[in-house]
């Protein structure tokens, strides 16, 4: 071992014996320490403030403040059991009526000091605006100042903005989801909540026409809630804080954006690219209006795009759908045979491959002027402007010819294949159904075939 390569094991080594040493230099109180050996800490919270506190997708809580909770009641030697609650008001009746003791996810409001203690805040986020994608940019909340804004019930965010910007017109809602589901709607003029939660949303839940169209100048400053007269919890746990290097917060935040989505969600790529958005959020915050709109155009992208095969997604396709009304088109729907044997047999990895590679194929085999995405599972939609559904059964058999001819590597693999045509007389959903109908008489018919609405 070179002198560098030894310089550098002596350091790490003893920058680990000296963490050790904090922790455990965290010195109690006689008091305190009969607290935690006597007291078993009941802990509840909301599963609807991700990425703070959320369900992920194995039904389990997870979070940025789960996962400092779960540091320091372990630094802490914290017994204790955590349940979830309905919503936020939830919370703050049971932490009222003593029949919970802490909640982990909050921020100091001086209106609850009857009931609760508030501990030192661990982690703190800027208040972000959402509004529609076509709206201007927002400096600050004062131009909020006589508008609809939604926002969640006694949420840390309203209850900030409401003191210093008593004129904004709240709409309070149970979480921010239906905040941006009210926007979404055009029911708001806009939705608030920290940055990182308003971006997860609008990402994971594809609001393609919304946008974060500025931040305030106030933070929400995370920390616990705990009962009125539980002062030792309150005073073991700043203790704790106080000991949070800048390390231990960077490595839950790190950690938690890489590593806490199981990879076998079918679609871990796309949460993992939004929250890397957020995490640049999260870092750079302090944006200016040129750097709002860059980000949102990438945020757009993600809320409209497949990440695993880099088409668009249900969203977009029905956005272009709608936006073909009264315009010659034609639809091609189609579906691979037999995926739910590829998965079966050679694993659900293998089926994305096939996904992605069918994907490839599709997009580089079409004019560029059609649309084509992912209709749902291993269905694919294709919108075939200014062509007739003749035309579009051209496209269809040389389409079929093409992946049936393909080298998968696994296996062969086929699609079936169902064309309609868009006429004044018909409604979307009509051509929608006439679509699926042939799609349904090709896989009838045996399978990697094409089948036009019009021969039904």
């Amino acid at each position: 071992m070179n002198k560098v390569k030894f310089l550098l094991f002596f350091l790490i080594f003893t920058n680990c014996l000296f963490a050790n040493e904090i922790i455990d230099y965290v010195k109690l109180t006689p008091k305190e320490e009969a607290f935690l050996r006597n007291t078993k800490i009941k802990v509840i919270t909301s599963n609807t403030w991700a990425p703070i506190n959320m369900y992920n997708d194995k039904d389990e809580l997870s979070g940025i403040a789960i996962d400092f909770w779960n540091k320091i009641k372990e630094r802490a030697h914290i017994n204790s059991e955590i349940v979830t609650a309905k919503d936020w008001n939830h919370v703050l009746n049971s932490i009222k009526n003593k029949e919970a003791d802490i909640t982990i996810g909050t921020s100091y409001d001086k209106n609850k000091l009857d009931y609760a203690n508030f501990t030192s805040s661990y982690i703190s986020f800027p208040i972000a605006f959402a509004t529609l994608f076509d709206k201007r940019f927002i400096p600050n909340a004062s131009f909020l100042e006589g508008k609809k804004v939604a926002v969640g019930e006694n949420y840390s965010s309203h209850n900030i903005l409401k003191e210093h910007f008593p004129n904004i017109d709240f709409v309070t809602v149970k979480n921010t989801k239906e905040a941006l589901e009210l926007l979404s709607a055009g029911k708001v003029e806009a939705a608030v909540d920290i940055l990182p939660t308003i971006a997860h949303l609008i990402s994971v839940n594809g609001y393609y026409n919304l946008k974060i169209s500025g931040t305030s100048e106030h933070k929400v400053h995370v920390s616990f809630m705990i009962r009125k007269d539980y002062k030792q919890l309150q005073t073991i746990i700043n203790k704790h804080i106080a000991m949070l290097s800048p390390e231990d917060k960077n490595s839950i935040i790190r950690q938690w954006l890489i590593v806490k989505f199981d990879k076998t969600f079918v679609g871990y790529e796309y949460l993992v690219q939004i929250l890397i958005l957020i995490l640049l959020a999260i870092l750079f915050y302090s944006f200016k209006q040129k750097d709002l709109r860059e980000y949102n155009k990438k945020l757009k992208k993600l809320s409209t795009t497949d990440s695993l095969i880099n088409l668009h997604n249900r969203r977009k396709l029905d956005e272009l759908l709608n936006d073909s009304k009264n315009k010659k088109y034609s639809l091609i729907l189609l579906d691979i045979d037999h995926f739910k044997e590829i998965n079966d047999i050679h694993g659900h990895l293998e089926g994305d491959k096939v996904l992605v590679e069918l994907s490839r194929l599709l997009k580089n085999s079409l004019n560029k002027n059609d649309e084509i995405g992912r209709w749902g599972g291993e269905e694919f939609l294709i919108i075939c402007k200014n062509t007739t559904e003749k035309d579009a059964s051209v496209i269809a058999l040389r389409l079929k010819k093409l992946i049936e001819e393909y080298d998968f590597k696994i296996r062969k693999v086929t699609a079936s294949f169902g064309v309609s045509e868009a006429k004044k007389e018909l409604t979307l959903k009509d051509i929608l159904a006439n679509a699926d109908n042939a799609l349904y008489k090709a896989k009838q018919q045996g399978r990697n075939q094409v089948v036009l609405a019009s021969s039904l």
